[in-house]
């Protein structure tokens, strides 16, 4: 299903900021391609899925680390400051026997080595976001793992077709497709504005 480029972008200006930076332009543009490039056609999928990068990236719209760090070691520190102040129940961002840590990556937060292990076999990659879970700072790859993540519930059990079928759309519980009901509401907001930008 093809998106009218000019027009998302003519209604994104009036619904949301009126400039863009290429950066947004580019994450926008490989959602958009990828979506085109899909078999589904609810536009109320996209609307979300566009709504939660948006949130996600804090409206970057480009893959980005835990708490926007520069580097690895500035989000290891963000995620173990929670979990010091007793924020969060686990230090997920503890680095694991291979060095590695696996704190939120990406256009929607992927986090514990677990799920880079599904994620990354899930796409065909192996063992790749596992071994090098700096991949998921990549564009394409992101984009892959945020739709699948999304359509096929493998964020938390909850997918699109769960909230938005012929018979409902929930733009408010939705948010349990990525992490209960945190900002639920703002992100509700936003996907109803993207759906007009995409209408």
């Amino acid at each position: 299903m093809t998106i009218d480029r000019k027009t998302f972008y003519d209604t994104f200006r009036t619904q949301f900021h009126p400039t863009l930076t290429q950066q947004q332009v580019d994450g926008y543009s490989a959602i958009l391609d990828y979506w085109e490039a899909s078999e589904i056609s609810d536009l109320r999928w996209l609307a979300y899925v566009l709504a939660t990068a948006y949130h996600e990236t804090g409206q970057l719209i480009a893959p980005v680390r835990e708490g926007f760090c520069k580097t690895d070691e500035g989000s290891i520190q963000a995620v173990t400051k929670l979990y010091t102040k007793g924020i969060i129940k686990h230090n997920y961002a503890k680095p694991e026997a291979n060095g590695n840590s696996y704190f939120g990556r990406g256009l929607v937060q992927l986090t514990w080595a677990d799920n880079y292990k599904k994620m990354g076999q899930t796409l065909g990659m192996g063992s790749q976001l596992y071994d090098n879970p700096a991949l998921l700072l990549d564009l394409g790859i992101s984009v892959k793992v945020l739709f699948k993540g999304m359509i096929d519930g493998l964020f938390t059990g909850q997918s699109l077709e769960d909230y938005f079928n012929a018979t409902k759309t929930d733009w408010m519980q939705a948010r349990k497709i990525v992490n209960g009901m945190d900002k639920a509401s703002a992100i509700a907001d936003y996907a109803q504005r993207f759906k007009a930008c995409l209408a």
